[in-house]
């Protein structure tokens, strides 16, 4: 298999990856980028795995660009927006188009023709995990493919093929596969194993998104955004008192609403999604800026140090002041 990268950003505008059949390898195979013009700032990291192939994109550019990828086999891209926004389309006879923001994901079925990504001038975090169908029928079944009729009908007519119309919200339990992904502390056998297994857990979330994405897809547009809005005032008033009638009043929801619609779209019950943001923003400030563990606790909005620290164990296993022990966590 070829797959050609073509791009006005790179000083080498155009890199071509070979591989074995299905992305096969028997080693762990990692590199970084970091050759690209003075409009873009940054790296981009490739992992080859067994029967997978990551990107991960992780720079800032002052001008738009794209990404021309072209393959001689069909494959499947599993793309994670972090931080940006993304435009990927098709190079086939029929043209689609799809926009990823910050803090959604996708899963597309993209044919031999290949895709053009175009990315906006901003700072961009981009997971992007190429296989094929092989690596679905070996980790998880054939029956998960056979029940999708719509892939199966684009896969015979060779077209593009996106599994969510407008993409799906990156929730907690997403993020924390990622997080750990990302920050993998590992060498050797031990970090393929362990990217294999978060690598594959990450599919198996997404692809049964695809069976209870159409109750979170009933959601009004502007209700989505609403809940988006929401997140983004939770994160920036962590250390204020956050209860569901203040933010069901700020989401323009009843409470009994907000909080179905809240678990719809991310995964979980409200308090435990602000549980785990407090409990990551304390583990940055620990690690990364010397607080100690009661200025942190109080920073993320526990007016007692003692209901933190149960918080954590409850979550970690562990207790906060074991932190500086465990700094492979971040």
């Amino acid at each position: 298999m070829k797959i050609r990268f073509e791009s006005s950003a790179c000083k080498e505008e155009v890199l071509v990856k070979e591989f074995n059949k299905d992305f096969e390898t028997s080693v762990l195979l990692e590199k970084e980028y970091s050759g690209f013009k003075e409009s873009v700032m940054g790296t981009v990291k490739e992992i080859h795995l067994n029967n997978l192939f990551v990107l991960l994109q992780n720079n800032k550019n002052s001008e738009n660009h794209t990404l021309y990828v072209s393959q001689n086999q069909p494959v499947f891209l599993l793309q994670f927006v972090i931080d940006g926004q993304v435009t990927i389309a098709s190079k086939g006879n029929i043209y689609t188009e799809f926009v990823l923001n910050k803090n959604m994901y996708n899963l597309f079925y993209i044919p031999a023709s290949g895709s053009a990504q175009t990315y906006f001038s901003d700072e961009k975090h981009i997971l992007n995990i190429y296989f094929t169908e092989f690596f679905i029928e070996d980790k998880i079944g054939e029956f998960f493919i056979k029940k999708m009729k719509n892939y199966q009908q684009a896969k015979k007519g060779n077209q593009f093929f996106s599994f969510f119309n407008k993409g799906l919200v990156l929730n907690r339990k997403l993020r924390d596969i990622i997080n750990d992904l990302l920050n993998c502390s590992f060498d050797g056998i031990v970090k393929q194993s362990y990217l294999e297994v978060k690598l594959t857990e990450l599919l198996i979330i997404t692809l049964a998104s695809n069976y209870s994405a159409s109750a979170a897809n009933k959601l009004k547009e502007a209700d989505r955004e609403n809940l988006l809005q929401i997140e983004s005032y939770i994160k920036t008033h962590l250390k204020e008192e956050l209860s569901i009638e203040k933010l069901s009043m700020l989401a323009g929801f009843n409470t009994s609403k907000f909080k179905s619609y809240f678990k719809q779209v991310y995964g979980m019950p409200v308090f435990k999604y602000i549980t785990s943001l407090r409990i990551e923003k304390a583990i940055q400030l620990i690690l990364k800026h010397d607080y100690t563990i009661s200025q942190a606790s109080f920073e993320v909005g526990y007016k007692n140090p003692q209901h933190f620290t149960v918080a954590f164990k409850k979550k970690l296993g562990y207790l906060p002041s074991q932190l500086t022990k465990r700094s492979d966590l971040i």
